[in-house]
């Protein structure tokens, strides 16, 4: 029901992410089932850049709408929201698992 922007692969191998317009789609890479096992909403523009934490306990994402979010994979909502100054086109995870680094 939307175009995918991008697609991730959790650490631990058991989901995939697929970043749309405008939420998030999880499934479970490990089925065959082709329903998502989880949505995340809550941006409100295209999805351009999701990741995951190393131990698959949280992810992130990025957006059009100018909002880096971060979403606990054991609780539904967003957890955290970032607003930058424009549209968000790349989000990575510094190495320290602590710090986020968005792009335009």
């Amino acid at each position: 029901d939307s175009q995918v922007n991008q697609l991730e692969i959790s650490p631990d191998k058991q989901y995939i992410a697929a970043a749309g317009n405008p939420h998030v789609r999880l499934f479970d890479a490990n089925s065959t089932n082709p329903h998502p096992v989880a949505s995340f909403e809550g941006h409100t523009a295209s999805v351009t850049a999701v990741g995951f934490q190393k131990d698959s306990k949280w992810m992130y994402t990025g957006s059009e709408d100018g909002t880096v979010k971060i979403w606990d994979m054991r609780a539904p909502g967003c957890q955290r929201d970032y607003e930058s100054r424009a549209a968000v086109n790349t989000v990575v995870l510094h190495p320290n698992q602590g710090e986020l680094i968005s792009g335009d």
